[in-house]
């Protein structure tokens, strides 16, 4: 009898918890693509360049999402590896709630017109449901200079 009272707890135990949603606060994984393009943009980096960027892709918690943002570098990143810094990123999540996002990282040297870039990205706010949101993301891909494309992956967590 009391292997089946206790069965019956354990039963009920995950049922609660399966359909529980997740709570505020809570870390919750995040993937996706993205492809985008360059953008003009004024200059704000005193003695760099700053390159501006739109995109559209889908990640996980925002389901089709478009973005744009701007961030700082050399003006050698055609020809060599150069740091990215003070980047920043507004992303749009398919109901209008947005997250914003800063960056560093680095893009390495181009080869056949083509580099690989990486940066880290802490979620700084957001606005509808993600109002308070935190989170660190991973953001890697590549950087075509023929046409001035980009395609990328992310990785990473936020909570809202």
């Amino acid at each position: 009898m009391r292997r089946i009272a206790g069965s019956t707890g354990l039963v009920l135990l995950l049922s609660v918890t399966l359909v529980l949603p997740v709570s505020a606060g809570e870390r919750r994984p995040v993937r996706g693509q993205f492809e985008g393009s360059g953008a003009e943009v004024a200059q704000r980096c005193a003695g760099a360049l700053t390159i501006g960027f739109d995109i559209n892709g889908v990640l996980s918690h925002l389901g089709r999402m478009t973005g744009g943002g701007t961030n700082c570098t050399e003006f050698t990143l055609g020809t060599e590896s150069v740091p990215i810094w003070d980047g920043i990123a507004i992303v749009t999540a398919a109901d209008g709630s947005t997250l914003t996002l800063a960056y560093e990282g680095q893009q390495g040297a181009p080869t056949n017109g083509v580099a690989t870039y990486s940066h880290q990205d802490s979620v700084v706010s957001g606005t509808g449901r993600f109002a308070g949101a935190t989170g660190e993301l991973t953001i890697s891909g590549l950087i075509d200079f023929a046409d001035l494309t980009v395609t990328g992956s992310v990785s990473g967590w936020i909570s809202y």
